[in-house]
Formats: C-alpha cells, structure tokens, sequence
C-alpha cells in the first residue's frame, strides 16, 4: 500500500502554508493618520510572508475569542510580499477592507483565523494615540508599541 502524500504536498505549494499570513501592525487608537469617509479609523495590517499571492477565502479576524470567525476575509487576496490593509470602522458595508468592528484603544484581542482555527493573536493593552503596535523586525518579530505607524508597508 502506498503512502498518501496528499497532505505533506499541499504544506509544500506556494501559498498553502497558514504560517505565511501574519497580522504585522494595528493602530487602534488613529487620530490624524489614515482617513477615509468615515473620519480617522483604525487599522490592521496583514503580511503575507510567501513569495505567491494568498486568497483569504476561509480566513475571518476578530476581536472576541468566543467568535473567532466574526469578520470572514472571503475575496480578498494578499500580493507575495505583500499587505493588506483592513480598516476596522465599524461597517463592512463600506468595502471588502473594511471590517464589521471597531479596535479598543483600551485594550482588547486581536486575531487571525485561518479554516482549521486561530493561527495568530495578540492580546493588547491600551494604546496611545496615533501610534502603532508592530511586529519587529517586519512580519516575523515580536510585537513592539508605540511606534511610528507604517501602512502598507515594512515596519520600521
């Protein structure tokens, strides 16, 4: 009988591994940064660590651990290399970016949902205003506060 290799085959396809998105910086408490038409909402920034662009199809973020699937990220893709910004306003009606929640500047979870369950999270305290939480160094590190934020591209 031969050995299935499905599964190991699939780890090994570009874009396949759960591993390569990562959330890479948030501002949850934004002032005078990005705006939009719904005024200076906060942010999260997604990292895709692969060189192959990924579908989020199946992937969700929330900030409730007792519903880890509250805003699904279906259609949306992230370039090799690449970020996605989601703005957290509060209405998804606005936009495939935009999510159906709110960040807490208080302090709240964060996290990131793949089909098989949570593959990233942090749990923040409150956050000053027009600074961001960030991994350091870019995409692979620990969480840093009170940086300079960089949407959409590498952390500083």
């Amino acid at each position: 009988m031969r050995p299935n290799l499905l599964p190991l085959l699939l780890l090994l396809l570009p874009g396949c591994a759960s591993n390569s998105i990562v959330m890479n910086e948030f501002v949850a408490d934004n002032a005078t940064g990005i705006t939009d038409s719904t005024g200076t909402p906060d942010w999260v920034e997604l990292a895709n660590l692969d060189s192959e662009e990924v579908s989020l199809d199946g992937w969700s973020i929330s900030d409730d651990y007792s519903t880890p699937g509250r805003h699904p990220l279906d259609g949306l893709t992230i370039p090799g290399n690449g970020y996605l910004l989601l703005i957290a306003a509060g209405d998804s009606a606005l936009g495939d970016e935009y999510l159906s929640f709110r960040l807490s500047a208080s302090g709240e979870a964060l996290l990131l949902s793949d089909a098989d369950g949570i593959v990233d999270d942090i749990n923040y305290l409150a956050q000053q205003t027009d600074l961001a939480m960030a991994r350091q160094p870019d995409g692979t590190g620990d969480w840093v506060e009170g940086v300079v934020p960089t949407p959409g591209a590498p952390n500083q």
